[in-house]
């Protein structure tokens, strides 16, 4: 049966508290320099390829392998690669994209990734949704990969 036949129902929530505004938090998201240090799973570094950060705008980023254990999904000895487009921007609070995986993520067709920026007391809340996820197995490798990533985002903004 392909993917297509079946519905893509599984939904991925995380929330993490930063001691960052939310402009600082928003700015990490939103500049291609920024994402390249910090975007990815703690076993991989990031390159980004493309990044259009407008909505419509199109992005690819290549997750390398540093040789650490993978805390995610798909062959921890070769690149992985993401892409998809901006969706919505809402300045300061809001990005959704599409995300899919163009080489060694898994067919998980398109998905959609919503962050949310809330201030919260000193510092801001982030809300990463990602929706439209074909499985559970799928749902488990990609919840993997986004902590390791907001963590990354923890020590990049510190």
């Amino acid at each position: 049966m392909s993917l297509a036949a079946s519905p893509a129902s599984e939904t991925l929530q995380l929330k993490h508290t930063y001691s960052a505004s939310p402009e600082q938090v928003f700015a990490a998201w939103s500049d291609p320099e920024a994402i390249g240090r910090w975007f990815g799973p703690h076993s991989h570094r990031c390159k980004v390829e493309e990044y259009d950060f407008k909505p419509g705008g199109q992005y690819r980023i290549r997750m390398i392998p540093t040789g650490e254990e993978t805390d995610c999904g798909g062959d921890s000895a070769q690149d992985s690669v993401c892409a998809g487009e901006f969706v919505e921007i809402l300045s300061l609070s809001r990005i959704v994209m599409s995300f899919t995986w163009i080489e060694n993520g898994g067919d998980i067709g398109d998905t959609l990734l919503t962050i949310e920026i809330n201030a919260a007391g000193d510092g801001t809340e982030l809300i990463l949704t990602h929706e439209r996820l074909p499985d559970e197995e799928m749902r488990t490798a990609h919840q993997g990969g986004w902590e390791g990533s907001l963590e990354c985002l923890e020590a990049y903004l510190a």
